[in-house]
């Protein structure tokens, strides 16, 4: 350790007032989440709160298909047409929420928010939260088909705790900033999932 402090005097003069800052800084917590990225909790928390925003879009998709697609011949098209649809509800759902509240249900619920690169403070263009839905469906979330789904869910686990961010929100310049969750909010959360799951396995638990 001495023998790198003494090669940055040497590199960047004897200012040792900002070398000393520089030092604190990068062994400060703030300044160790700066450096070596997000802690492990936070990715957690994204793809937590995209599994609960994915049961909603499921839980939705069910029931429209009751109420407006009407028996169709043929065992392939009864396959195909829920995934459709779940995939158009789960669009229009993401990108609505994100749009006009800041934030998807599970989003808030993690206390997520979605913000540009270059401005914080500067409001996405609706464009560039349709084109993310699009890019997390079918990208992130392999088109909602079961075994394409898990080696897609898999390699972008694998990419964001690499990198720190997802594919999508690289390409698209956005970021979602670091916030701890309090113990309050995990009641909200463990509440939230529990209410979720319920409402998932009544309407499924006819299928079996």
């Amino acid at each position: 350790m001495e023998f790198r402090i003494h090669i940055k005097i040497f590199l960047y003069g004897t200012d040792l007032e900002k070398l000393a800052s520089l030092y604190a800084f990068k062994n400060s917590p703030k300044g160790k989440i700066k450096l070596n990225q997000k802690p492990n909790n936070h990715y957690i928390s994204r793809i937590l709160a995209k599994v609960f925003d994915i049961k909603i879009a499921e839980i939705l998709s069910f029931y429209l298909i009751d109420l407006f697609l009407v028996p169709i011949d043929g065992e392939i098209l009864n396959q195909i047409l829920p995934y459709i649809l779940t995939i158009l509800v789960f669009i229009l759902y993401d990108t609505s929420f994100q749009f006009f509240i800041k934030g998807s249900l599970g989003k808030k619920i993690f206390n997520i928010h979605i913000v540009s690169n270059e401005n914080e403070n500067e409001e996405i263009p609706i464009t560039k939260v349709l084109y993310r839905s699009f890019y997390v469906c079918f990208f992130g979330l392999g088109f909602l088909i079961p075994k394409i789904s898990t080696l897609f869910a898999l390699f972008t686990l694998y990419y964001i705790f690499r990198n720190g961010t997802t594919h999508w929100d690289k390409v698209l310049r956005l970021k979602i900033p670091f916030k701890p969750i309090s113990i309050g909010r995990m009641v909200l959360i463990a509440f939230c999932f529990l209410l979720l799951f319920n409402s998932y396995y009544q309407l499924i638990k006819g299928y079996f």
